[in-house]
């Protein structure tokens, strides 16, 4: 008889569900994936709908370490096994979304996961459970009447419905999902698309060679990801319109926000919008009308849950006008024993990656050693120390950061490793080691570490992330434009590039922060440039943090990039006269820029 009971389910067989089984196939764990189609990574066999990938597929990194690479390999599945890496795959920079079909079937046989496929949830539903571990008993039930049950229900749908506006004759459009990709469907078009970001500028692209005119429309203006430094913004490989629009190419950007769309007898779509226009005199706001579209295609999203398959006994909450659940530190939505995995990982993330593989794979591994911790009653990912040995310690944290892709990728307060500090009562303090252990937890997420009271009853715990300080610099630009002269040597709290930070704690209260400095490669176990005559500054700073926390060695390690002598040979401050010069520059470009955006405009 076929079992249809177990403790864990997942639901969907893309990457975040495969990735989740092959942790728990790997464990040995109760479990079974629920799949709707007949194979694995279905979603991409139709979308992007243009077939190319924008996770970049990065194969040559210089560094030989696995995990190094990892960080610029955005389509793999975490495994033991180096052979299922997509890198394997192609050497193509943004690959064909073909490729990436394949590779999860392989991945999802390779590993003999546990998939049920062609099995189409239709209901879900929950009862309250007396066990002492499990809160819940959930029911599965498929379109063709099957039911499964669990204890612990997991959800990688993915991005499973089109956000659709509140706009009236949307229903009369095209929609990114649906829309004819034929190019001769658009020679010599005059073509509306709705939605500023990839998808939108992913069908723009795709079209700009054959449409008469492009007009994108957007409510909010464009995030660059290059500004932004987030992946799911606008990326450059789907920017070309951009680039037309700002050479006069007939093609253009247009921020408004639409009202009505009506589809007129010849065929043609006529839209109303409303358009802010601050800077005219008065200021206000004015409705539009543009007719003569022969296309209308919206692109303005997904949402990241079907709320029709959740009965009332299990509904979860949303947010962002339905478009993501709520979920808590680690995942687990306003339902007990309901989790979401994949791209709905990023409802609670906009700076990191986690609506993207290489950002959802390290919050997937994280949530499999939680769960296993809560449910099995099995210990969380760590490394434990038997002696506080400051010159190991700052050797494996240092290189830990120097290689780590998860908190590469998840850091900026997502991810974090956790250092868990105790010297035994009476340890001798000055020496270069100390009497007692340590705890070395990996990739926590930082939110729920902060919420445990295991952690912030600890006398001496330091939390590690890697984070980009971009958004802290004096005055903002684009990368390209991030320079020396914009950091900040003393505490680096201000570097063009992400770096290692150490936050250290007291029971539960932060103490002391630290910011060992970026680099391109973001590497502080070697040099880093020609030049570099302190490379040990990194473990240096961290040896001193934990003197001054703990007493352990010396707190007197040299911590600068060159030695005293050597900096005052190459570094010239300059004069009171020189350093008012630069002042008055800036302030004459800020006053030219304020003039140029202010501006009124009389009609």
């Amino acid at each position: 008889m076929e079992k249809t009971d177990f403790e864990y389910i997942v639901i969907g067989a893309g990457p975040a569900g495969i990735q989740m089984a092959y942790f728990m196939e790997r464990a040995g764990k109760d479990y079974m994936v629920l799949e709707r189609s007949d194979s694995a990574g279905a979603f991409f066999q139709k979308y992007p709908r243009h077939r190319t990938l924008i996770s970049i597929n990065k194969k040559y990194n210089f560094f030989p370490e696995k995990e190094f690479n990892l960080r610029h390999d955005w389509n793999s599945l975490l495994s033991d096994d180096e052979e299922m890496l997509f890198t394997n795959y192609t050497d193509e920079l943004f690959p064909d979304a073909g490729l990436l079909v394949k590779y999860l079937q392989d991945f999802a046989a390779k590993f003999d996961l546990k998939i049920s496929y062609n099995t189409n949830v239709s209901n879900i539903h929950r009862e309250a459970s007396m066990e002492s571990k499990f809160k819940s008993r959930y029911t599965v039930t498929s379109d063709n009447g099957k039911k499964y049950t669990c204890k612990v229900l997991i959800v990688g749908t993915g991005p499973i419905l089109p956000h659709m506006p509140d706009i009236e004759g949307v229903d009369t459009v095209d929609s990114y999902q649906d829309h004819d990709i034929d190019l001769k469907e658009y020679e010599n078009k005059k073509v509306l698309i709705l939605g500023g970001g990839n998808s939108a500028f992913e069908t723009a692209d795709h079209l700009a060679g054959s449409a008469a005119m492009i007009h994108m429309c957007t409510r909010t203006p464009v995030k660059l990801s290059w500004d932004t430094h987030f992946v799911g913004h606008l990326r450059a490989v789907n920017n070309n319109i951009l680039d037309m629009y700002h050479l006069k190419s007939l093609h253009a950007l247009r921020q408004c926000d639409t009202k009505k769309f009506i589809k007129e007898k010849d065929g043609t779509y006529t839209q109303t919008f409303d358009m802010e226009l601050p800077h005219w005199s008065p200021p206000g706001t004015a409705t539009f009308t543009s007719k003569g579209y022969d296309k209308v295609i919206l692109a303005t999203g997904w949402k990241f849950i079907n709320l029709s398959m959740f009965d009332d006994s299990c509904t979860p909450e949303t947010h962002t006008e339905g478009k993501y659940v709520v979920l808590d530190e680690h995942w687990q939505t306003t339902i007990p024993d309901l989790y979401f995995i994949g791209t709905s990982m990023q409802s609670r993330d906009r700076r990191a990656a986690s609506g993207f593989i290489h950002g959802f794979r390290y919050c997937v591994r994280s949530l499999y050693h939680m769960l296993h911790a809560r449910y099995d009653e099995g210990d969380l990912w760590r490394k434990i120390f038997p002696k506080i040995d400051v010159e190991e310690l700052t050797n494996f944290a240092v290189h830990r950061v120097s290689v780590t892709s998860a908190l590469y990728q998840m850091g900026q307060g997502y991810l974090c490793d956790v250092i868990v500090l105790k010297p035994d009562a009476g340890a001798k303090t000055g020496e270069d080691t100390m009497a007692g252990t340590v705890e070395y937890y990996y990739e926590l997420p930082q939110a729920w570490v902060l919420k445990q009271d295991y952690f912030t009853s600890q006398e001496h715990l330091i939390i590690v992330t890697i984070e980009d300080s971009h958004h802290k610099f004096p005055r903002m630009g684009p990368t390209e434009f991030f320079k020396p002269g914009d950091m900040n040597p003393r505490d680096c709290k201000c570097t063009a590039f992400p770096q290692g930070v150490y936050y250290a704690y007291k029971r539960g209260k932060l103490q002391e922060e630290l910011h060992v400095g970026g680099s391109l490669v973001v590497r502080a176990d070697r040099k880093i440039f020609e030049g570099d005559n302190n490379p040990n500054r990194f473990s240096n700073k961290l040896k001193n943090l934990l003197n001054r926390q703990i007493g352990v060695g010396r707190g007197d390690h040299y911590e600068r990039l060159f030695p005293e002598e050597e900096w005052k040979k190459n570094y010239r401050p300059w004069t009171a006269e020189e350093i008012e010069m630069k002042k008055q520059e800036e302030l004459a470009m800020k006053t030219v820029t304020a003039e140029c955006s202010l501006g009124l405009v009389n009609f």
